[in-house]
């Protein structure tokens, strides 16, 4: 398990991980990003709260974008199916 120190909305942490430490920057990174936005656009005074923001928007673009990935397999899907039936 790596050591990797990130620093996300003005805050040091030291975080333990089984994967490489670009991969815990690149999130810590993403993670930053998403608290700047959320504090930008609300103000919330409290880093608690912001931090609270930050993760269900992230979570909720995560939950779209699984939802969007899965229908583009079910039509990706559906169009080999058809071209199966169409060779056979």
């Amino acid at each position: 398990m790596k050591s990797v120190i990130v620093s996300v909305f003005g805050s040091d942490y030291n975080v333990k991980a089984d994967s490489d430490g670009e991969h815990v920057q690149e999130v810590a990174g993403i993670v930053d990003r998403k608290m700047k936005e959320i504090d930008q656009q609300f103000r919330q005074g409290s880093s608690t709260r912001t931090a609270v923001l930050a993760c269900l928007n992230l979570v909720d673009e995560h939950l779209v974008q699984r939802q969007e990935d899965a229908r583009w397999v079910s039509r990706r899907v559906g169009v080999l199916i058809d071209k199966l039936e169409s060779v056979l």
